[in-house]
């Protein structure tokens, strides 16, 4: 992973590649509808309705965890931060001469052992629950606790995918936590896996309806996740479609990126479609990573300047200028995304504007392009931010938009950990990342090792190091 910092103070550039981030994302547990003493433990036996959610509880409480590692991660391994502090990282792997260091060895960190804690919970609750009997649950009880569940679980094996590509499946329940002695699968098996567990999620909660609560997997979450996966699985057609079905809902909308309505400082807000909702009791981690010292954090993320640059220009971030603020003590443009005051901003999964762009992206791709369409999707993304719109009467070519939609997903979505993922899912990294990292432009390096204490607990478990591509 880059450290950017030095990449710009300097003409010897020292890629890190490696972020050990231990995140605990702790949030309002009423917002779930779990309070914190009702969870059970792991490997509790399961017999009722009661016992059931409060197990569930336990995958979203590690769920928490998990998104807030996969961010900070995800944004440290692109160019959209400078890490301010080598606290997270732990090993250079490219050396200021050029050559590489670090080898099977070389890593500690990205959240692998926490994922599987996540899934291990899972797979009790859908083991357990689908032995119940239906007769122990209230009407579509039973159903929504287990789609919740297959989402949940399919959330944790979508971020081990795309952040360590070949990885251990495992769907049975187990005592201990990890996945000793299971030889990995290809990643492609991993999505395979992941779009199982979304078409059960959504046989479950299927006509369900609405929710107000955006703190709980719905129906609208597991159509936003299958809309991203299909992105990942290069079926354009079915992107589109699940796009379309968030778009063409009336109970979500853009926001307007002012100060009292911006999707990231309105909890619920009608853009979001899946968020971790926090509270200034229990607060957004994320913030301490982002706030200075001065605020009660550990400043140790700030905006790339030239990022910032990006966002700042009226004709290219426009009203996005709000996810910014100058610190002239620091001399740096900090991060207000997860950084209210109060501590209690939401880190968002899904929302809608992502469903533009991914529509966008499906309408270039397809076997029969949709210009138009995309042109008129990515211009749904640039009047909400108050920037020049495409023009329909200047022609551009499919690869010109394509561009123009990269920049986008980077300009609406910085700091949310979209930019990296995307990169790598384009096959973009060395070309993108490489300039200012060059480690990127070998093929290798873009999956992250397998933390070293999981390898030495299992020895059948393989690092890391001939890619996936």
């Amino acid at each position: 992973m880059a450290n950017y910092i030095k990449c710009l103070k300097s003409k010897a550039i020292y890629a890190l590649f490696l972020v050990s981030i231990f995140v605990f994302v702790s949030c309002e547990d009423q917002l779930l509808d779990f309070p914190p003493e009702t969870a059970i433990q792991d490997g509790d036996i399961i017999i009722s309705q009661s016992s059931a959610e409060k197990a569930l509880f336990g995958i979203y409480s590690s769920t928490r965890s998990n998104s807030g590692t996969a961010i900070l991660t995800y944004e440290t391994a692109a160019d959209n931060v400078i890490l301010n502090s080598l606290r997270t990282v732990v090993v250079p792997t490219l050396k200021a001469d050029g050559g590489v260091t670090g080898g099977a060895d070389r890593t500690n960190g990205g959240g692998y052992g926490s994922y599987y804690t996540t899934i291990n919970r899972a797979n009790h609750v859908i083991t357990a629950t689908n032995n119940l009997d239906g007769n122990l649950f209230t009407a579509g009880s039973k159903d929504k606790i287990l789609g919740e569940a297959y989402t949940l679980r399919a959330l944790a094996y979508f971020d081990l995918a795309r952040t360590y590509g070949n990885i251990p499946i495992v769907l049975s329940p187990s005592t201990a936590t990890n996945q000793i002695g299971i030889k990995k699968s290809p990643k492609s098996d991993v999505l395979k896996q992941v779009e199982n567990d979304l078409d059960e999620a959504e046989k479950k909660l299927e006509g369900t309806g609405w929710s107000a609560n955006k703190g709980r997997v719905s129906i609208w979450a597991v159509y936003a996740f299958k809309a991203r996966l299909y992105l990942y699985l290069e079926r354009w057609e079915d992107a589109e479609t699940y796009a379309s079905k968030l778009i063409n809902n009336p109970d979500l909308q853009l926001t307007n990126l002012a100060e009292e309505d911006s999707w990231f400082i309105t909890q619920f807000s009608k853009e979001g479609i899946f968020e971790i909702a926090c509270s200034t009791a229990e607060a957004n981690p994320i913030r301490s990573n982002f706030a200075p010292a001065a605020e009660g954090g550990l400043g140790d993320y700030s905006a790339n300047p030239v990022l910032a640059d990006l966002i700042n220009n009226p004709n290219i971030g426009g009203k996005r200028s709000l996810y910014l603020k100058y610190d002239t003590s620091l001399a740096a443009w900090l991060i207000r995304i997860y950084n209210k005051s109060d501590r209690s901003s939401s880190i968002f999964l899904f929302r809608l504007a992502e469903q533009y762009l991914i529509r966008a992206e499906a309408r270039l791709k397809k076997a029969s392009s949709n210009i138009q369409g995309a042109i008129n999707d990515i211009n749904a993304i640039k009047a909400r931010a108050g920037v020049p719109l495409l023009s329909l009467d200047i022609p551009l070519s499919k690869d010109e938009l394509l561009l123009a939609l990269e920049n986008e997903n980077r300009y609406e979505f910085a700091f949310e950990g979209h930019r990296y993922p995307d990169i790598i899912r384009t096959k973009r990294a060395g070309e993108v990342f490489g300039a200012e990292n060059p480690v990127y432009k070998d093929p290798r390096y873009w999956v992250v090792p397998i933390p070293t204490s999981e390898l030495k607990n299992d020895p059948d478990l393989e690092q890391n190091g001939d890619g996936v591509y």
